[in-house]
């Protein structure tokens, strides 16, 4: 179950000030118990200093005995230098009260403890000892401590209900900000605008907002994105169903093989379209790669270009591949071989027969250059910056395709941290270059 906010921040306060209560109660109770035992101290000090000027000016013993039997918890003995006792009260002990040496001491007599305190007088001849039973210290402490912890019997409960009515006034502010959130509609992204909201949760805030605009960004990408993959499924779907229709009217064998082959080229073409759009969906969820490892660009070339080799030569392109560096690099294979895929696959697929596709990598410093030269109809340089749109495909080039290759590589590119750039053909003074730059992995 999880905790509630509330009632963690009035535990926090209430045990925090139950604690701050308790020890200041702990500590005047500390020094309570300290000015009782002086003033205690005190007392006994005078009796005795008052006993002895009685006894100075007074020859009647009995007298001050009865004097100090009404003094209220005080018992008196008075010792001659002989040890021979002069006189005591009534309720002191048989056993002598502490030393005979001048000042206070605590003694036990018969299992009580006594506060004790002894004076000569100025001849040196009678000893007074005042003492009185230490447990009248520990019950004035005792009675000081009990009336400091009276109030909590009433306080606590009632600081308790102003901490709880306090706590629910201040995440007030938090409570109306989550109805808020609570009562919006899923396809309302509009950032949140509360003026009262407390500053310790602006930063939740403004993460919110941020994330409703991309939240806003990514719903609109969706569904342009799903409109044209159904326009453009639509196209090789329609040309499907009017061929399989040619077919069953066909009048003979060559028109139906022909129809079928047309169902055949439009199936491969849906498919490829398909392929395309779940790599593309793929890519557009990633933010980066996962687990980035030390990739040879080179390997993952090779292998890509040697899966091609045989569409090439059907079509009578001469497909090479030249390395002057293995191109190591920090990224994905898996999302690299796409990337490598898609540019020599579009390289091949509008290349006309008889021309070249030449994929070479090479390293600049702490950067590797892949690039992909074809000799076909190229790209107007004018319409370059539309070549990366997704579905846009450059008109008379009479190839077929998905339109969404260079998309993917571009993806893929901004994932790797690379750049995407097109250039012309230089050395055969026709065609395209396609290249992608990386930063070379450190060894």
């Amino acid at each position: 179950m999880r905790s509630s906010l509330r009632w963690r921040l009035f535990t926090i306060l209430a045990v925090s000030v139950l604690l701050a209560w308790i020890a200041t109660a702990f500590f005047t109770y500390l020094d309570a118990r300290r000015e009782i035992g002086i003033t205690l101290d005190t007392r006994l000090a005078n009796a005795a200093e008052q006993i002895s000027m009685h006894l100075d000016s007074s020859r009647n013993p009995d007298m001050i005995s009865q004097q100090i039997r009404d003094y209220t918890g005080t018992v008196l003995q008075v010792w001659k230098r002989d040890g021979s006792l002069l006189l005591d009260s009534g309720t002191a002990p048989e056993e002598r009260l502490g030393t005979q040496r001048e000042g206070f001491e605590t003694t036990t007599i018969n299992n009580v403890i006594y506060r004790v305190y002894s004076q000569w007088d100025k001849a040196g001849d009678i000893n007074v000892r005042v003492g009185e039973r230490y447990e009248l210290r520990d019950a004035l402490a005792e009675s000081i401590a009990r009336h400091l912890l009276h109030p909590l019997y009433f306080a606590v409960p009632a600081l308790g209900i102003l901490i709880w009515l306090s706590v629910g006034a201040g995440l007030a502010p938090l409570s109306r900000f989550t109805r808020e959130v609570k009562q919006r509609e899923p396809d309302k992204l509009d950032p949140l605008d509360l003026t009262d909201t407390p500053r310790e949760v602006m930063p939740l805030q403004d993460a919110l907002n941020a994330l409703f605009a991309r939240l806003q960004v990514s719903l609109e990408h969706e569904r342009r994105f799903t409109a044209d993959a159904a326009h453009e499924l639509r196209t090789p779907l329609a040309a499907i169903k009017t061929q399989a229709q040619v077919a069953f009217a066909a009048p003979n064998p060559e028109q139906l093989k022909h129809a079928l082959n047309r169902i055949v080229s439009g199936t491969d073409r849906a498919a490829h379209l398909i392929e395309q759009l779940l790599v593309l969906s793929r890519v557009d969820s990633e933010q980066a790669p996962a687990n980035p490892k030390q990739v040879k660009l080179s390997a993952v070339v090779n292998e890509c270009v040697a899966s091609h080799a045989q569409v090439a030569i059907h079509k009578g392109v001469d497909l090479g591949f030249e390395a002057a560096d293995d191109g190591v690099i920090l990224g994905d294979t898996t999302l690299l071989a796409i990337l490598v895929r898609n540019l020599v696959d579009n390289a091949v697929r509008y290349t006309p027969a008889g021309g070249q596709v030449d994929v070479r990598i090479s390293r600049s410093a702490d950067h590797v250059m892949l690039s992909v030269v074809d000799t076909g109809p190229g790209i107007p340089e004018k319409v370059r910056n539309l070549a990366v749109s997704r579905f846009y495909r450059g008109l008379g080039s009479g190839e077929e395709g998905s339109g969404l290759g260079l998309s993917i590589v571009e993806r893929i590119a901004d994932l790797h941290g690379a750049s995407l750039s097109f250039g012309d053909n230089s050395d055969a003074g026709e065609g395209l270059m396609v290249s992608v730059g990386f930063r070379a992995a450190s060894e």
